[in-house]
């Protein structure tokens, strides 16, 4: 059956003309979001009366101010542009062509998302395995999207099963016999990961919700005839929502231009995927002193000072987790997280105080393998330390590994 068969109702063409004019724009809109730098800034000054210009642009973070207004000002444009297409096209029966563009569009742009997303997994890019400071790091001080980070980053095998549902959902939308599978198993996925975003207040909300609604989009032709098959158990006629081509040159071109696009896509996704990999994941090469450190023994300014936990300026431990990234940890728990400038040529770290008034320098000899000396400046104070690895491995977290059998219930 094609939907060709039948007129559109009045609703079914709205809501068809507002699909069209909202995701052409949103998709537009997240690939060149400076181009509504401009409109961001008259919709937040005159439209939504905001008390301060929206100076943050986009960034990691999918949930700024500016992405609601953007979100806002395309809505808005979607409405104006339904109702001025509904003017000057309401004679027309039906949008059987475009469906099938419109369906393209949607699908292509949310396989690629999901391929992507579901190969930063697989790579384990976007949840590598907690740094050394989240062991050292209280729970209750760890961010509701800390935690999903620690979570996810802790197993591979569960980064490669999400992956894997993410990658294959994105794989079945490529085609049009399989596409509604593709969107009923990116529903599935998109619905837990929406979950997650909003439950754990992970800065994605706005465009994984986007995501689940495309999804939702290219089953919405078929979630009738879902209906009657798995709910009123009757048979159903089979849908087919195909290109219509004029010429036989269309058919080729067509043929060629999904066939580069998804090689571009795999190539790109598997390259950038493994590079990264190497460079932040879990096969990244660590610095030598990559580690968690307890401060045994802590003297500023010649005293050696006694371990209080009153005490907001002795460090506890020192976490290295990266060449460019170390965490201290004070005696009443509080974490520094200091970016730093490794030289291994003169065996020193640095980092800029406050405000980038002073630069704070510590030299380290590695004495053995389990033992770091730190002597150098912060601030205005002469320190020297002495650090004793930790064995990660000695974590509960890291030690207890996977049981078959389990006598009794191991919950820490």
């Amino acid at each position: 059956m094609h939907p060709a068969a039948s007129r559109w109702s009045f609703l079914m063409k709205v809501l068809f003309r507002f699909s069209v004019v909202y995701f052409l724009l949103y998709i537009i809109g997240i690939q060149f979001s400076s181009l509504w730098n401009p409109v961001v800034d008259w919709l937040a000054a005159h439209v939504l009366h905001l008390d301060s210009p929206v100076t943050i642009k986009p960034n990691g973070s999918g949930d700024t101010t500016y992405n609601y207004v953007q979100v806002f000002g395309i809505l808005l444009l979607a409405l104006l542009g339904t109702g001025i297409w509904s003017v000057l096209d309401h004679k027309r029966p039906h949008y059987d062509k475009l469906l099938y563009w419109l369906l393209v569009l949607v699908r292509y742009t949310l396989a690629a998302a999901m391929i992507r997303y579901g190969f930063a997994k697989i790579f384990k890019t976007q949840f590598p395995f907690t740094p050394p400071y989240g062991l050292l790091q209280p729970l209750g001080d760890s961010s509701p999207m800390g935690l999903v980070w620690k979570f996810m980053g802790y197993s591979t095998g569960y980064n490669y099963f999400t992956g894997i549902a993410e990658a294959l959902a994105g794989v079945f939308l490529f085609f049009r016999r399989t596409a509604t599978f593709g969107a009923l198993l990116s529903l599935t996925v998109l619905a837990n990961i929406v979950a997650l975003n909003f439950f754990f207040d992970v800065p994605v909300k706005l465009y994984s919700t986007h995501l689940l609604l495309m999804a939702f989009v290219i089953a919405a032709p078929d979630l009738k005839r879902i209906y009657t098959f798995f709910f009123l158990r009757k048979p159903v006629q089979s849908l087919s929502i195909d290109p219509f081509y004029e010429k036989k040159w269309m058919k080729h071109t067509h043929f060629w231009v999904k066939l580069i696009f998804i090689a571009f896509l795999g190539y790109t996704t598997v390259v950038n995927g493994y590079l990264l990999q190497k460079r932040y994941g879990d096969q990244a090469p660590k610095h030598p002193l990559y580690g968690a450190y307890v401060v045994e023994t802590f003297i500023r300014n010649g005293d050696t000072l006694a371990p209080l936990t009153t005490d907001t300026t002795r460090w506890k431990a020192l976490a290295v987790n990266h060449e460019k990234f170390l965490t201290a940890q004070l005696m009443n728990d509080s974490l520094w997280h200091l970016q730093v400038k490794f030289d291994s040529t003169l065996h020193t770290f640095s980092w800029w105080a406050e405000k980038d008034t002073m630069k704070n320098t510590l030299q380290y000899v590695q004495q053995n393998k389990d033992y770091v000396v730190l002597t150098g400046r912060i601030e205005q104070d002469s320190v020297k330390m002495h650090l004793r690895k930790l064995d990660l491995q000695q974590f509960r977290l890291l030690s207890r590994g996977f049981h078959w059998v389990n006598e009794y219930p191991y919950n820490r």
